[in-house]
Protein backbone atom coordinates (compact mmCIF):
# COMPACT_ATOMS: atom_id res chain seq x y z
CA UNK A 1 0.00 0.00 0.00
CA UNK A 2 1.03 3.60 -0.42
CA UNK A 3 0.33 7.14 0.03
CA UNK A 4 1.49 9.74 -2.71
CA UNK A 5 3.76 12.95 -1.27
CA UNK A 6 4.47 15.24 -4.11
CA UNK A 7 8.01 15.64 -5.01
CA UNK A 8 8.90 12.20 -3.36
CA UNK A 9 6.54 9.64 -5.81
CA UNK A 10 4.99 6.47 -3.96
CA UNK A 11 5.41 5.79 -0.11
CA UNK A 12 4.95 2.71 1.12
CA UNK A 13 3.17 3.08 4.91
CA UNK A 14 4.55 0.87 7.14
CA UNK A 15 1.67 -1.21 8.66
CA UNK A 16 1.96 -2.19 12.71
CA UNK A 17 2.65 -6.09 12.83
CA UNK A 18 1.00 -7.02 15.92
CA UNK A 19 -2.11 -8.21 14.66
CA UNK A 20 -2.70 -8.93 11.07
CA UNK A 21 -6.02 -7.19 11.11
CA UNK A 22 -4.14 -3.97 11.90
CA UNK A 23 -3.37 -4.32 8.28
CA UNK A 24 -6.89 -3.42 7.45
CA UNK A 25 -6.61 -0.63 9.18
CA UNK A 26 -3.49 0.84 7.94
CA UNK A 27 -5.42 0.53 4.65
CA UNK A 28 -8.30 2.40 5.42
CA UNK A 29 -5.79 5.40 7.12
CA UNK A 30 -3.99 5.48 3.53
CA UNK A 31 -7.13 5.71 1.49
CA UNK A 32 -8.87 8.48 3.73
CA UNK A 33 -5.55 10.41 4.05
CA UNK A 34 -4.38 10.18 1.25
CA UNK A 35 -7.47 11.92 -0.82
CA UNK A 36 -6.65 14.92 0.78
CA UNK A 37 -5.38 17.59 -1.75
CA UNK A 38 -2.10 20.90 -2.04
CA UNK A 39 -0.28 20.81 1.34
CA UNK A 40 -2.63 19.04 3.08
CA UNK A 41 -2.30 15.90 1.25
CA UNK A 42 1.54 16.81 1.76
CA UNK A 43 1.44 17.03 5.29
CA UNK A 44 -0.98 13.66 5.73
CA UNK A 45 1.37 11.68 3.64
CA UNK A 46 4.55 12.85 6.11
CA UNK A 47 2.23 11.86 9.17
CA UNK A 48 1.15 8.43 7.95
CA UNK A 49 4.34 7.88 6.63
CA UNK A 50 6.20 9.03 10.22
CA UNK A 51 4.54 5.92 11.53
CA UNK A 52 4.39 5.80 15.05
CA UNK A 53 3.32 2.64 17.45
CA UNK A 54 -0.29 2.19 16.67
CA UNK A 55 -1.27 1.73 19.97
CA UNK A 56 -4.87 3.48 20.16
CA UNK A 57 -6.34 1.23 17.03
CA UNK A 58 -4.24 -1.49 18.35
CA UNK A 59 -6.10 -1.23 21.60
CA UNK A 60 -9.74 -0.82 19.97
CA UNK A 61 -9.40 -4.11 17.76
CA UNK A 62 -7.93 -6.12 19.94
CA UNK A 63 -10.48 -5.35 22.74
CA UNK A 64 -12.78 -6.03 19.75
CA UNK A 65 -11.52 -9.38 19.34
CA UNK A 66 -11.82 -10.16 23.34
CA UNK A 67 -15.75 -10.11 22.09
CA UNK A 68 -16.42 -11.50 18.77
CA UNK A 69 -14.83 -11.41 15.22
CA UNK A 70 -13.56 -8.97 13.37
CA UNK A 71 -15.92 -6.69 11.69
CA UNK A 72 -15.96 -3.69 9.47
CA UNK A 73 -17.43 -1.46 12.07
CA UNK A 74 -14.29 -2.09 15.15
CA UNK A 75 -11.95 -1.41 12.09
CA UNK A 76 -13.84 1.86 11.68
CA UNK A 77 -13.69 2.72 15.24
CA UNK A 78 -9.72 2.19 14.91
CA UNK A 79 -9.33 4.38 12.43
CA UNK A 80 -11.02 7.35 13.82
CA UNK A 81 -9.11 6.44 16.92
CA UNK A 82 -5.62 6.66 15.20
CA UNK A 83 -6.86 10.05 13.14
CA UNK A 84 -7.96 11.81 16.34
CA UNK A 85 -4.55 10.78 18.21
CA UNK A 86 -2.59 12.29 14.21
CA UNK A 87 -4.82 15.28 15.02
CA UNK A 88 -4.27 16.06 18.50
CA UNK A 89 -0.47 15.51 18.01
CA UNK A 90 -0.59 18.16 14.90
CA UNK A 91 -2.47 20.62 17.29
CA UNK A 92 0.08 19.90 20.36
CA UNK A 93 3.45 20.69 18.11
CA UNK A 94 1.83 23.73 17.39
CA UNK A 95 1.03 25.07 21.04
CA UNK A 96 4.64 23.66 22.33
CA UNK A 97 6.28 25.43 19.13
CA UNK A 98 7.71 21.89 18.81
CA UNK A 99 10.52 21.77 15.89
CA UNK A 100 10.53 17.43 15.75
CA UNK A 101 8.59 14.44 16.57
CA UNK A 102 9.75 10.74 16.14
CA UNK A 103 13.08 12.49 14.78
CA UNK A 104 10.99 14.60 11.67
CA UNK A 105 10.27 17.56 11.50
CA UNK A 106 7.05 18.69 12.26
CA UNK A 107 4.08 20.16 10.15
CA UNK A 108 4.31 23.51 11.68
CA UNK A 109 8.43 23.95 11.24
CA UNK A 110 7.68 22.50 7.87
CA UNK A 111 4.76 24.70 6.81
CA UNK A 112 3.65 27.23 9.24
CA UNK A 113 1.13 27.20 12.21
CA UNK A 114 -1.63 27.86 9.89
CA UNK A 115 -1.00 25.36 7.37
CA UNK A 116 -0.59 22.78 10.57
CA UNK A 117 -3.87 23.32 12.53
CA UNK A 118 -5.61 23.26 9.38
CA UNK A 119 -4.03 19.98 8.70
CA UNK A 120 -5.15 19.17 12.10
CA UNK A 121 -8.95 19.99 11.67
CA UNK A 122 -8.99 18.23 8.49
CA UNK A 123 -8.00 15.08 9.90
CA UNK A 124 -10.36 15.48 12.98
CA UNK A 125 -13.09 16.25 10.25
CA UNK A 126 -12.00 12.83 8.31
CA UNK A 127 -12.42 10.99 11.59
CA UNK A 128 -15.66 12.18 12.51
CA UNK A 129 -16.73 11.58 8.92
CA UNK A 130 -16.14 7.58 8.91
CA UNK A 131 -17.95 7.75 12.35
CA UNK A 132 -20.86 9.50 11.00
CA UNK A 133 -21.15 7.68 7.92
CA UNK A 134 -21.15 4.15 9.33
CA UNK A 135 -23.11 5.40 12.32
CA UNK A 136 -20.95 4.69 15.02
CA UNK A 137 -23.13 6.88 17.99
CA UNK A 138 -21.44 5.05 20.68
CA UNK A 139 -18.02 5.20 19.85
CA UNK A 140 -18.18 9.14 18.09
CA UNK A 141 -19.76 9.63 22.18
CA UNK A 142 -16.65 8.14 23.69
CA UNK A 143 -14.23 9.73 21.38
CA UNK A 144 -16.01 13.19 21.94
CA UNK A 145 -15.46 12.67 25.69
CA UNK A 146 -11.62 12.25 25.05
CA UNK A 147 -11.42 14.99 22.84
CA UNK A 148 -12.76 17.83 24.97
CA UNK A 149 -10.69 16.04 27.77
CA UNK A 150 -7.58 16.49 25.98
CA UNK A 151 -8.38 20.31 25.17
CA UNK A 152 -9.11 20.71 28.88
CA UNK A 153 -5.50 19.04 29.86
CA UNK A 154 -3.81 21.09 27.66
CA UNK A 155 -5.62 24.09 29.10
CA UNK A 156 -5.02 23.40 32.67
CA UNK A 157 -1.14 22.02 31.96
CA UNK A 158 -0.79 25.82 30.12
CA UNK A 159 -1.92 26.99 33.49
CA UNK A 160 0.29 25.57 35.39
CA UNK A 161 4.02 25.53 33.92
CA UNK A 162 6.48 25.98 36.37
CA UNK A 163 3.75 25.97 38.91
CA UNK A 164 5.30 24.31 42.74
CA UNK A 165 1.50 24.08 43.53
CA UNK A 166 1.40 21.06 41.26
CA UNK A 167 1.11 17.61 43.55
CA UNK A 168 0.50 14.19 42.55
CA UNK A 169 -3.44 14.07 42.34
CA UNK A 170 -3.80 17.43 40.09
CA UNK A 171 -0.96 15.38 38.00
CA UNK A 172 -2.97 12.33 37.51
CA UNK A 173 -5.82 14.71 36.62
CA UNK A 174 -4.40 15.77 33.80
CA UNK A 175 -3.23 13.31 32.26
CA UNK A 176 -6.17 11.19 32.30
CA UNK A 177 -7.27 13.85 30.42
CA UNK A 178 -4.14 14.03 27.77
CA UNK A 179 -3.87 10.62 27.69
CA UNK A 180 -5.97 7.97 29.49
CA UNK A 181 -9.28 8.64 28.84
CA UNK A 182 -8.53 8.49 24.75
CA UNK A 183 -7.09 5.01 25.32
CA UNK A 184 -10.01 4.31 27.45
CA UNK A 185 -12.21 5.18 24.74
CA UNK A 186 -10.08 3.19 22.40
CA UNK A 187 -10.85 -0.14 24.52
CA UNK A 188 -14.60 1.18 25.03
CA UNK A 189 -15.27 1.52 21.48
CA UNK A 190 -13.90 -1.81 20.39
CA UNK A 191 -15.32 -3.82 23.36
CA UNK A 192 -18.59 -1.96 22.11
CA UNK A 193 -18.13 -2.86 18.56
CA UNK A 194 -17.45 -6.34 19.32
CA UNK A 195 -20.31 -7.17 21.22
CA UNK A 196 -19.12 -6.69 24.80
CA UNK A 197 -22.08 -5.95 27.88
CA UNK A 198 -21.83 -2.85 29.64
CA UNK A 199 -20.38 -4.28 32.60
CA UNK A 200 -17.01 -5.63 29.92
CA UNK A 201 -17.29 -2.20 28.43
CA UNK A 202 -16.67 -0.39 31.66
CA UNK A 203 -13.64 -2.86 32.40
CA UNK A 204 -12.45 -2.43 29.37
CA UNK A 205 -12.84 1.26 30.22
CA UNK A 206 -10.57 0.66 33.34
CA UNK A 207 -7.97 -1.25 31.23
CA UNK A 208 -7.16 1.66 29.24
CA UNK A 209 -7.83 4.57 31.88
CA UNK A 210 -4.96 2.41 33.63
CA UNK A 211 -2.63 1.90 30.84
CA UNK A 212 -2.79 5.78 29.71
CA UNK A 213 -1.50 6.26 33.39
CA UNK A 214 1.15 4.04 32.83
CA UNK A 215 1.99 4.95 29.29
CA UNK A 216 2.28 8.72 30.08
CA UNK A 217 3.92 8.35 33.42
CA UNK A 218 6.95 6.30 31.78
CA UNK A 219 6.61 9.05 28.95
CA UNK A 220 7.54 11.35 31.35
CA UNK A 221 10.41 9.67 33.03
CA UNK A 222 11.64 9.00 29.14
CA UNK A 223 11.78 12.42 28.46
CA UNK A 224 15.06 12.46 31.61
CA UNK A 225 16.41 9.03 31.17
CA UNK A 226 16.12 9.02 27.53
CA UNK A 227 18.46 10.13 24.16
CA UNK A 228 17.25 12.43 21.82
CA UNK A 229 18.31 9.74 18.86
CA UNK A 230 15.68 7.25 20.69
CA UNK A 231 12.65 10.00 21.59
CA UNK A 232 13.03 12.04 18.67
CA UNK A 233 12.96 15.43 20.88
CA UNK A 234 15.84 17.23 22.73
CA UNK A 235 15.73 15.33 26.71
CA UNK A 236 14.36 17.66 29.17
CA UNK A 237 12.27 19.13 26.95
CA UNK A 238 8.76 18.78 29.61
CA UNK A 239 10.70 20.83 32.35
CA UNK A 240 12.18 23.21 30.36
CA UNK A 241 9.06 23.98 28.73
CA UNK A 242 7.69 24.92 32.15
CA UNK A 243 5.36 21.07 32.17
CA UNK A 244 6.08 19.60 35.77
CA UNK A 245 5.77 15.98 35.29
CA UNK A 246 6.01 12.98 38.41
CA UNK A 247 9.40 12.62 38.53
CA UNK A 248 9.81 16.29 39.71
CA UNK A 249 6.91 16.34 41.59
CA UNK A 250 8.52 13.87 43.48
CA UNK A 251 11.54 15.33 43.60
CA UNK A 252 10.43 18.87 45.54
CA UNK A 253 9.23 16.69 48.04
CA UNK A 254 12.51 15.00 48.99
CA UNK A 255 13.90 16.63 52.07
CA UNK A 256 17.47 16.71 50.74
CA UNK A 257 16.50 18.54 46.89
CA UNK A 258 13.34 19.71 46.90
CA UNK A 259 13.97 23.38 47.81
CA UNK A 260 16.81 23.44 45.43
CA UNK A 261 14.63 22.18 42.27
CA UNK A 262 11.60 24.71 43.49
CA UNK A 263 14.81 27.45 43.26
CA UNK A 264 15.64 25.93 39.99
CA UNK A 265 12.15 26.30 38.64
CA UNK A 266 11.06 29.54 40.34
CA UNK A 267 13.53 30.82 37.44
CA UNK A 268 11.48 29.84 34.60
CA UNK A 269 14.58 29.56 32.62
CA UNK A 270 16.24 26.23 32.98
CA UNK A 271 18.92 25.81 30.28
CA UNK A 272 20.94 22.12 29.06
CA UNK A 273 22.82 22.17 32.42
CA UNK A 274 20.01 23.13 34.57
CA UNK A 275 18.29 19.78 32.96
CA UNK A 276 21.60 17.96 33.26
CA UNK A 277 21.28 18.62 37.04
CA UNK A 278 17.71 17.75 37.35
CA UNK A 279 18.31 14.51 36.02
CA UNK A 280 20.78 13.56 38.14
CA UNK A 281 19.23 14.89 41.24
CA UNK A 282 16.29 12.79 40.41
CA UNK A 283 18.43 9.75 40.03
CA UNK A 284 20.13 10.34 43.45
CA UNK A 285 16.89 11.31 45.17
CA UNK A 286 15.19 7.81 43.75
CA UNK A 287 12.73 9.73 42.10
CA UNK A 288 12.61 8.06 38.67
CA UNK A 289 12.39 4.52 40.67
CA UNK A 290 9.29 6.01 42.44
CA UNK A 291 7.69 6.85 39.10
CA UNK A 292 8.76 3.52 37.59
CA UNK A 293 6.43 2.21 40.68
CA UNK A 294 3.82 4.62 40.63
CA UNK A 295 3.40 3.19 36.75
CA UNK A 296 3.90 -0.25 37.61
CA UNK A 297 0.71 0.43 39.85
CA UNK A 298 -1.32 1.36 36.95
CA UNK A 299 -0.20 -1.51 35.32
CA UNK A 300 -1.58 -4.14 37.83
CA UNK A 301 -4.55 -1.87 37.75
CA UNK A 302 -5.32 -2.57 34.48
CA UNK A 303 -4.46 -6.10 34.11
CA UNK A 304 -6.93 -6.55 37.39
CA UNK A 305 -9.71 -4.66 35.56
CA UNK A 306 -9.42 -7.65 32.32
CA UNK A 307 -10.22 -10.33 35.23
CA UNK A 308 -13.97 -10.05 33.95
CA UNK A 309 -13.11 -10.23 30.50
CA UNK A 310 -13.43 -13.72 28.85
CA UNK A 311 -10.40 -15.92 28.32
CA UNK A 312 -8.52 -15.35 25.10
CA UNK A 313 -5.63 -14.80 22.55
CA UNK A 314 -6.75 -11.13 22.56
CA UNK A 315 -7.07 -11.28 26.28
CA UNK A 316 -3.33 -12.45 26.56
CA UNK A 317 -2.02 -9.91 23.77
CA UNK A 318 -3.60 -6.71 26.47
CA UNK A 319 -2.00 -8.63 29.50
CA UNK A 320 0.97 -8.29 27.39
CA UNK A 321 1.03 -4.98 26.06
CA UNK A 322 0.27 -3.70 29.46
CA UNK A 323 3.33 -5.21 30.80
CA UNK A 324 5.33 -3.87 28.09
CA UNK A 325 4.50 0.02 28.81
CA UNK A 326 6.58 -0.54 31.38
CA UNK A 327 10.16 -1.83 29.12
CA UNK A 328 9.58 1.17 26.54
CA UNK A 329 12.28 3.43 25.49
CA UNK A 330 10.76 5.39 23.12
Amino acid sequence: MSVVQPGVGPIVVPSPLQLPELMLVEQKLADILGKAEGIIKDTCAGLLYAGGKRVRPLLTVCSGLCFGPLNMNMVFAAVAAELVHMASLVHDDVIDASQTRRGTATVNSRHGNSAAVLTGDYIFAEAFNILSSHRLITAMGYLVEAIKAMCDGEVNQAGELFALSVNPDKYFARIAKKTGILLAACCKSGAETGGGSEGEIEAMGEYGLNLGYAFQIVDDILDFTGTQEKLGKPVGLDVTNGNITLPVILLMDNPVYGNWVKEILSTRQINVTGVESIRQALQQAGSIEQSYAAAAKCVEKAKASLERIPAGRNKIMLLELADKVLQRQA
